[in-house]
Order: C-alpha cells, then structure tokens, then sequence
C-alpha cells in the first residue's frame, strides 16, 4: 500500500534552532535508512520550508500508524509536526481502469 506523506515541522517557541536541527538529523538518519531499505520509495525536502515529502509502502494501515507514531521527529517534537497522509496508486493501474470504464456502460 502506497502512501503520501507531507511533513510540515514547526519549531516550538522553547526549542533553539540548534535543538530542531539535531532532532531533524535523527530524523533524516532513520529516513535514509528506511530509503535504502525499500520502505520509503521517495523523499523530498521542499525548498525554503520546514517540510519533506515521502512516498512510503506499507503492508497495512496499522504499520503506517506504528511507523509514524515511532519516527524520531514524532517523538521528539509530538504536535509540532503535522502529516498530511494521503494513499496513492500506481498511475499504470488507473490506466486500466479506464480500460475497464470505457467498455462498461455510462455510470450515472
């Protein structure tokens, strides 16, 4: 199962620039990781934000629950950071749908 991950990071008010960097670096360690093991397909830092996009492929809803409740930006930072989760497809798949729409009759 294939999903979208957009990571928007606010940094809280008590915490040093220093401190969100070195929590960050924990971050972009498991993240790195996690790419090499063929868990997330894609990431991105978006440019001139505090934000990273990941494609990731899990085995159920469950395990992306566990993942990101145990990222270390999740767990050092909690609510300050945001994740937009959205689940995606192979765009091949919806090529064959439309295969399949286009043979049917007209849906109402």
């Amino acid at each position: 199962m294939l999903f979208l991950l957009w990571f928007r990071v606010k940094q809280p008010e008590n915490m040093s620039q220093k401190q969100l960097m070195e929590i960050w670096k924990k971050e972009a360690e498991a993240a790195l990781s996690a790419v090499k093991a063929g868990k997330i397909k894609g990431l991105y830092k978006v440019s001139g934000k505090r934000e990273v996009v990941a494609i990731i492929d899990v085995n159920s809803h469950e395990e992306l629950d566990e993942i990101l409740e145990t990222l270390p930006i999740t767990k050092e930072l909690g609510h300050s950071v945001i994740v937009e989760v959205t689940p995606i497809h192979p765009y091949e798949n919806f090529y064959e749908l439309m295969g399949l729409f286009s043979n049917s009759h007209e849906i109402r």
